[in-house]
């Protein structure tokens, strides 16, 4: 039975640290106008995706500085401006 209570309070301490770093970022719509570091998921195809952050005056700014060091094969979707 303890094995059992460990394993669950592992899944709930992970759970809780991923919630967290969600919690750190800024999704609303007034967001994407902001200056700072934006976060993206950067998806690729034939190669492997990533988190990543771009500072920029907005969103839009800081995606485009990403996706020029991305190539072709990826883009950066916006998650959030982190805070």
């Amino acid at each position: 039975m303890k094995k059992s209570t460990g394993l669950m309070g592992l899944v709930f301490g992970a759970a809780m640290m991923v919630s967290g770093s969600a919690m750190a970022l800024d999704s609303s719509f007034d967001a994407m106008s902001k200056s700072g570091t934006h976060q993206f998921y950067v998806w690729c195809t034939g190669d492997a995706s990533s988190v990543k952050t771009a500072d920029g005056a907005n969103a839009k700014e800081a995606q485009a500085a990403l996706a020029a060091q991305a190539g072709n094969s990826c883009w950066p979707i916006w998650q959030g401006l982190a805070k």
